[in-house]
């Protein structure tokens, strides 16, 4: 499995308080070295979607990931907090 990292999430990590950069560099880490997205414990699929879009949860934040399944690429779309991940950005699923 590949793992690839939009620009966004660079720009959404910086935002982030010093406490939960560390958290989400575990959670970055943990992706890299995981065969399979159902390896991880906090993946879930995201509901309205007939896309591959899945969501990492820690803490109060969440990746939303894209599983490109031709190349068995897991893309890190967005880094937010979990009040905004899903109102207040454009996603191809809304």
């Amino acid at each position: 499995m590949k793992f690839i990292v939009a620009k966004r999430v660079y720009k959404d990590y910086d935002k982030l308080p010093k406490h939960v950069k560390e958290l989400a560099i575990k959670q970055m880490e943990l992706l890299k070295k995981a065969k399979s997205l159902s390896d991880l414990e906090h993946v879930k699929p995201l509901k309205g979607t007939d896309e591959p879009y899945y969501r990492l949860s820690f803490n109060d934040y969440r990746f939303v990931l894209y599983h490109h399944t031709e190349t068995d690429t897991i893309e890190v779309v967005m880094l937010t907090h979990r009040k905004d991940t899903y109102k207040k950005h454009n996603l191809p699923w809304r």
